[in-house]
């Protein structure tokens, strides 16, 4: 092979190595913001067209945008509520009281927000200043015992799995939808067994590598995990689970940070 030919060869192997890094980059720094209608058989008329911004993992402070631009990405998404299921801090990171504060007033700003601890939260060793963070700034931290929206006369109610599991669920109406946060998708079997009419969740993390609609790895679910992304059905139950928000190492492969905005709609329609 002559000079020349070499010289070329390696500009073209520049070339695609400087391509696919910044799609790489591309990749981990873009949001993408994506409206999942679910069709719910017992949703009353008054909760038609219901949008629920449902934010997961964001792993302060390592998320994809500091908490005051990723404010400005859902006050764009005009949710009627928010939904913060798990993972909104890092335990092999310092705990980001800051981060967490901002994020937690500037969205309490835009509408009512539920949350759900994750197992980083769990696992902190932090949970009592999570707490009392979100709860200050005006967001409705779930447990076992369910919370209700109205509109007009019609309602629906959330509860909280802080731990993924149904046991010690008290006060639950099976007559009227029930839309359930748990950070923990594989446990998607025993949410249909209970009943819940939907259940938002993260912690899979897209699978971190994406090949099609497949993740390589996730927690939980362990190599090419069934719940990564999106719509998932068991049963009567609607599971929704974000790709989440976390960016840096390891680093996602076509698999940018994802954000879920759930429609609601009655299944007759």
């Amino acid at each position: 092979m002559s000079k020349n030919s070499k010289k070329r060869r390696l500009a073209r192997s520049a070339v695609l190595a400087a391509a696919l890094g910044a799609l790489l980059v591309a990749d981990n720094i873009r949001v993408e913001v994506e409206k999942i209608q679910v069709d719910l058989d017992k949703l009353p008329a008054e909760f038609n067209g219901f949008c629920i911004a449902h934010l997961s993992d964001l792993h302060l402070p390592n998320c994809v945008r500091r908490p005051d631009r990723l404010v400005e990405v859902v006050r764009k998404i005009n949710p009627d509520i928010i939904a913060l299921t798990g993972d909104l801090v890092d335990r092999f990171s310092r705990f980001d009281a800051g981060g967490l504060r901002a994020l937690a007033q500037g969205l309490a700003g835009i509408a009512p927000c539920y949350a759900v601890t994750g197992n980083h939260e769990m696992m902190s060793g932090a949970v009592g200043e999570w707490n009392s963070i979100l709860k200050s700034a005006g967001v409705t931290v779930l447990g076992k015992s369910p919370v209700l929206i109205r509109r007009g006369e019609a309602e629906i109610s959330l509860v909280g799995l802080p731990d993924g599991r149904v046991y010690g669920l008290t006060d639950y109406e099976k007559d009227a939808v029930c839309v359930a946060l748990s950070h923990y998708p594989e446990n998607i079997a025993e949410y249909a067994d209970f009943g819940f009419d939907l259940v938002l969740s993260g912690h899979a993390h897209g699978g971190q590598w994406r090949l099609g609609r497949r993740g390589l790895v996730s927690p939980g679910q362990g190599l090419l995990p069934k719940y990564t992304s999106g719509l998932y059905a068991a049963g009567d139950t609607k599971m929704v689970v974000s790709r989440g928000l976390r960016n840096g190492v390891p680093v996602r492969i076509f698999n940018s940070p994802h954000i879920p905005v759930v429609i609601l709609k009655s299944g007759g329609e």
